[in-house]
C-alpha cells in the first residue's frame, strides 16, 4: 500500500512559487528532487511564517 499526501491547490501554488523563484530548480536534479526540495522550502517557510506570527 502506497502513502498517498493529498495537497491542498494553496499547498500546490507555494511549492510551485518556489520553484519559479528559484529557475525551476538545479538542471541537474530530475523533476521530482526539485519539487521535493520545493516542498521541503514551503514548509520550511510556513514554520518560520507562523512563528513570527504571519499567519
Amino acid at each position: 500500500m502506497a502513502n498517498v499526501i493529498i495537497k491542498s491547490d494553496e499547498r500546490r501554488e507555494q511549492e510551485a512559487a518556489v520553484l519559479r523563484q528559484f529557475g525551476g530548480g538545479n538542471v541537474n536534479n530530475s523533476d521530482r528532487e526539485n519539487r521535493e526540495y520545493a516542498e521541503e522550502i514551503n514548509a520550511r517557510m510556513n514554520e518560520v511564517k507562523r512563528e513570527v506570527g504571519l499567519r
